[in-house]
């Protein structure tokens, strides 16, 4: 079955013509509405001269046009590339150079940036402002074409879908290509861990994000449910909005639990709807998941990348709370192993290589096979995670292969420190990274912020480790910062941290 995601647009505004498909900053779309505003895009576009294959840029906050865009392009097997908007102008030039857009689709907020870009992209022939508000030339352009049935057929299946561009911060940015099969199957994988189409879910993360764009929107339009779409997080507007929607679910990263924790209404508002608090992107900090818990409030931590769309790993009703520090079971459609470095699959209890294969599986990287061969060695995915499976079955990551530090001849896994930090109740955040040392080859240090209302002691801190570590994982030093820097994924920078410790060493 060749599977065309635009279908699931068609198909339920057949079904659900008049339940709400999306929700965002005081506005809403029924799943009627919601396909015949993708049928005037995706007609528009065809007739201003794009063809299948061609790439549409987007550069926007979270919003109700973002995912007619998706959908829109989906539909004439246009590409989607959403672009980071975090990112500097010359990181942006090097993507739309690299993808070469014929359109790009911009807030008007970033109306510089959009201009900059515009004129030194020769590809481009289409530049229009979409207002979070709605109306503008957007909706102008829409009212221009009809809104008949746009899905054309002979695109779907392997064919190309979307581009996105990740690890910008750490190097060369890499353009992920996933196809509409790779979007079918993670929204199958995420079923497979319970949902329903009267469930109403809010998307805190960007949708520039896999997680955000991929692992929550588009598994809810295919199932019929509504997805509340949060352009700019605020804390108090998130709280408001699950008790007035009585939202079901979320998914974020951990320092957006925090925060929603740590405000004052979290304890007012009446939130009894939600069922499922799903952490991805960072480790989950167990007294996290123990302060929800305690709240009667049930924490689910999942493991996947954007290379397998993205996910890989995920948890089911309780096994947070049975297996906490774990990542979760294999996906339904995902095979999943751990290997050292001769390829070869370690038992239970043995740490190595994550590698995962199946039809969630990126194509590739946009442009560079080279990379891509390095990537997915024998139908594998390479992951560059270190992690273990148990005797169940549930994965534990120790952290990336690359940031593994080697001790005087023994391996320091980075997370499970991380872990046991951020069990200590003065400790909000925590991050090691390993520094050079003539002894021992390599040290680990850490970073740590305050938990609310503390303050936390170097030296106290360092005696909590003590009995809870071997002495070669114990950090040399432990550094206390009020905030540490953050990805927009919700990831901490560990190499401006790195950058950080070297600095005066380049003074």
């Amino acid at each position: 079955m060749k599977v065309n995601i635009g279908y699931w647009v068609s198909k339920n505004a057949r079904l659900y013509p008049d339940k709400n498909a999306l929700i965002c900053a005081g506005r809403s779309v029924t799943y009627r509405e919601l396909d015949r505003r993708v049928n005037r895009l995706a007609n528009a576009l065809a007739d201003m001269g794009l063809v299948a294959g061609d790439r549409v840029a987007a550069m926007m906050l979270n919003s109700i046009e973002y995912v007619e865009l998706l959908f829109a392009c989906a539909k004439k097997g246009l590409v989607f590339v959403p672009l980071n908007f975090r990112l500097s102008v010359p990181e942006l030039q090097f993507i739309l150079d690299d993808c070469t857009p014929r359109a790009l689709f911009f807030d008007p907020v970033f109306d510089r940036q959009a201009g900059t870009l515009g004129t030194s992209v020769p590809s481009l022939v289409l530049r229009t402002a979409v207002p979070l508000a709605g109306g503008g030339e957007y909706d102008a352009l829409l009212e221009r074409w009809p809104e008949t049935e746009a899905l054309d057929e002979r695109h779907g299946g392997d064919d190309l879908l979307l581009i996105m561009y990740t690890a910008g911060t750490t190097g060369r940015a890499k353009g992920v290509m996933l196809s509409h099969h790779n979007c079918f199957f993670q929204t199958i994988n995420g079923w497979a861990f319970g949902n329903s189409p009267d469930a109403v879910t809010l998307v805190v993360l960007p949708l520039f994000h896999v997680g955000g764009l991929n692992g929550s929107v588009t598994p809810m339009i295919h199932i019929g449910a509504t997805t509340i779409l949060i352009p700019k997080f605020d804390p108090a507007d998130v709280l408001e909005l699950v008790e007035r929607w009585k939202v079901v679910g979320i998914m974020a990263v951990p320092t957006v639990y925090q925060m929603l924790l740590d405000h004052p209404d979290f304890g007012r508002r009446d939130l009894p709807s939600l069922e499922v608090l799903l952490s991805g992107g960072a480790p989950l900090p167990h007294a996290l998941l123990e302060a929800y818990d305690a709240r009667g409030f049930e924490m689910r931590q999942g493991y996947g990348l954007t290379e397998a769309s993205p996910g890989v790993t995920g948890m089911g009703p309780g096994d947070c709370r049975r297996k906490p520090g774990t990542v979760g079971k294999r996906c339904l459609y995902t095979e999943v192993e751990v290997m050292d470095d001769e390829g070869r699959i370690l038992p239970p209890g043995q740490t190595g290589e994550v590698v995962a294969r199946g039809p969630n599986i990126m194509l590739g990287y946009w442009n560079l096979p080279e990379e891509t061969a390095k990537t997915i060695v024998d139908g594998w995915l390479r992951t560059g995670d270190l992690g273990h499976f148990d005797e169940d079955g549930f994965l534990t990551i120790a952290g990336r292969k690359k940031e593994m530090i080697i001790s005087g001849g023994e391996n320091v896994y980075p997370a499970e420190i991380e872990q046991i930090l951020t069990n200590h109740p003065d400790v909000g955040m925590a991050a090691v990274v390993g520094i050079k040392d003539p002894m021992w080859g390599e040290v680990p240090v850490a970073f740590v912020t305050p938990a609310p209302g503390s303050t936390p002691v170097p030296e106290a801190i360092l005696e909590y480790l003590g009995p809870r570590l071997a002495r070669y994982k114990i950090p040399r030093t432990v550094y206390v910062r009020d905030v540490l820097p953050i990805s927009a994924a919700g990831k901490i920078l560990k190499r401006q941290l790195v950058e950080e410790l070297s600095a005066p060493q380049r003074q």
